[in-house]
């Protein structure tokens, strides 16, 4: 599978800079701007927090709300609050390299970090609020939507996929011991910079491919395309989609794309599998187009002549409606998670020769 998808890598990339050299140009070039401007700004300062944050003791202070979190998704070292902490405001980039760090210090183990992986890889509250909310949908609060319906089921198929797995020594660390030597500011920032260009490499490669794509396929088959490989393209082309925009670019922001995938792939460590990362793709789309239809039914469509071309009717269940959803889709997972984690029964051979010891 590895060998195909590298060579259909292969053959897009050499094949579309002459098919569609237009857009393939253009793409290139808002990638630099991109990453010169706004993603400089957003996410190297993000690396080099991330880095520090988490091989320092102190900032269990800032972690404490996630603390609930993390033993609810089954990772009791004091480290994990920190790397959900960071993932929540800094989003993907950061999250992956803060549980690098920790795996790499000793304080998680790479099981602990892939489990916590699940409920970190997302977009972070400025791209998702400000740039898809309000820049390519119109409204700031439809961003706020979309960024709780992701984060919420992302926290949730971490619980699930943590209660899913076999247990093991990895998951059963209660009390992790901090790294024993202070981070040093020149292997932080040298690390970051590293990190920071290799994420640059891939945002250039991907948006080339997305614009190439979406140039030459029909409409719906180039937005497919683009959400499939990369997060920003594909929420650009989805929102430009007309009555489903909001929805689609949901789900973009759910599959995150190819080209996210191995951003973290990059930053982490090579003991860490990132198998739960995978497979939470797969449980994560579903439900949060769930979440998201609950709080918001209706999609983007032209009310009145009058009125602007995109306008956003919201229409949300009542508070009371949306708590029990939440309550009953909390005891479906705790119920799940109990049946799963019944013993299994001993065969009577092991039994009777127990009883005759």
């Amino acid at each position: 599978m590895y060998q195909i998808g590298f060579f259909l890598l292969a053959v897009l990339a050499g094949v579309l800079p002459f098919a569609a050299p237009g857009p393939c140009t253009q793409a290139l070039r808002e990638g630099l701007v991109l990453c010169g401007g706004p993603l400089l700004l957003s996410l190297f300062p993000f690396l080099v927090v991330s880095s520090l944050l988490v091989q320092c003791p102190a900032s269990d202070l800032l972690a404490v709300p996630f603390r609930p979190l993390a033993r609810g998704i089954g990772v009791h070292s004091p480290c994990a609050a920190r790397v959900l902490m960071i993932g929540f405001f800094g989003g993907f980039a950061p999250a992956a390299n803060a549980a690098a760090q920790a795996v790499r210090t000793g304080q998680l183990t790479a099981r602990e970090a892939d489990a916590l992986l699940p409920a970190c890889v997302c977009s972070g509250p400025s791209f998702v609020v400000l740039t898809v909310g309000e820049s390519m949908l119109g409204s700031a609060e439809l961003g706020v939507l979309l960024f709780g319906a992701q984060l919420a089921a992302g926290y949730l198929t971490a619980a699930l996929l943590c209660r899913m797995a076999p247990a093991g020594e990895g998951m059963r660390t209660i009390s992790v011991q901090p790294s024993p030597e202070p981070p040093h500011l020149t292997d932080v920032l040298t690390g970051a910079a590293m990190g920071y260009v290799k994420l640059c490499g891939f945002v250039l490669f991907f948006r080339m491919l997305a614009a190439g794509a979406g140039a030459l396929l029909p409409p719906m088959a180039g937005t497919l395309c683009a959400m499939l490989l990369e997060v920003c393209s594909g929420c650009d082309l989805a929102a430009r989609t007309g009555r489903w925009a909001s929805l689609l670019c949901c789900a973009a922001l759910s599959v995150q794309g190819l080209s996210v995938l191995l951003q973290v792939r990059a930053l982490c460590p090579p003991e860490m599998t990132l198998r739960p990362l995978y497979t939470a793709r797969l449980l994560h789309l579903p439900l949060s187009l769930g979440l998201f239809y609950l709080l918001l039914p209706s999609g983007e469509q032209s009310v009145f002549s009058t009125l602007p071309p995109q306008v956003v009717p919201m229409r949300r269940l009542p508070p009371d409606c949306l708590l029990l959803v939440f309550f009953v889709c909390c005891l479906c997972v705790c119920e799940l998670s109990r049946l799963l984690q019944k013993p299994t029964p001993e065969p009577k051979e092991t039994v009777v020769n127990r009883r005759e010891k």
